[in-house]
């Protein structure tokens, strides 16, 4: 799990978790996670596809929002829905993502 704040300077933080349960937490920066593509959702320029990389634990994945259009207009708007991972893991996930007014 991972998440980017996104400002002057981005600021990362990640957990490893590893199968059997095990979870360490990863610095500033372990991770980088780059947009490959957006889609135009609400208005909005919204990233929905995603190169992301953890070196420590040879990842380097594509990240691929199987619904680019899931904007959730509620109080606070944000996207969110399953996405495909593809690279040198390959899997199914989450993706939750705020601040694209």
């Amino acid at each position: 799990m991972g998440f980017v704040l996104r400002g002057a300077r981005d600021y990362t933080s990640a957990t490893w978790i590893s199968a059997d349960g095990q979870s360490t937490p990863l610095p500033d920066g372990a991770f980088t996670a780059k947009p490959l593509s957006r889609h135009n959702v609400a208005g909005r320029q919204v990233p929905t596809t995603w190169q992301v990389s953890l070196p420590s634990q040879a990842v380097d994945v594509t990240v691929m929002a199987l619904n680019p259009g899931a904007w959730m207009e509620t109080s606070v708007p944000y996207w969110e829905g399953p996405v495909t991972v593809s690279g040198s893991h390959a899997g199914v996930g989450y993706l939750e993502m705020t601040g694209y007014d």
